[in-house]
């Protein structure tokens, strides 16, 4: 029986990433598991691979005071949804690398993203979050349709 006991998931303040951690929070729920909700913050801004178009190809900076409003807002969403233990966490890095990495180091079972940018040409082209977190995971990756709560 699979059973998992702390459940991560990121968010980046967008109404698809708290679709994924409503997800997250309403797993934890179920199997009675520890909820770590992380936000990526970055100092570094540039283009993607060297890519021409940066208006499109460009990671940008997300300050570490944003990060923790994103996790103050995603933790209101996590206790809506009834999970029994939510610890929130700022990770430093890239998005997918510090997700990646912190996973390993938390002892997470079972890692929560929507599926923000799998289906656009950019995502395809460029990457994006939850095809390069699936990659590099050492973990069970679950990716929630978050279609319906894109603005």
């Amino acid at each position: 029986m699979i059973n998992y006991s702390t459940i991560a998931v990121g968010t980046d303040g967008s109404e698809s990433s708290l679709a994924a951690v409503r997800a997250a929070a309403s797993l934890a729920r179920v199997y009675d598991a520890e909820l770590i909700i992380m936000a990526a913050w970055y100092a570094t801004s540039g283009s993607l691979l060297n890519a021409p178009h940066t208006d499109v190809s460009s990671l940008p900076i997300v300050e570490e005071e944003v990060a923790e409003e994103h996790l103050r807002t995603a933790q209101v969403v996590a206790e809506e949804e009834g999970a029994p233990r939510i610890t929130a966490r700022k990770i430093a890095g890239a998005p997918a690398t510090a997700l990646t990495k912190a996973v390993e180091e938390l002892g997470v079972d079972l890692l929560v993203v929507g599926n923000k940018g799998v289906n656009t040409l950019t995502g395809r082209v460029f990457g994006n979050i939850p095809t390069e977190v699936v990659r590099n995971s050492t973990v069970n990756v679950m990716i929630v349709n978050t279609a319906q709560h894109r603005i």
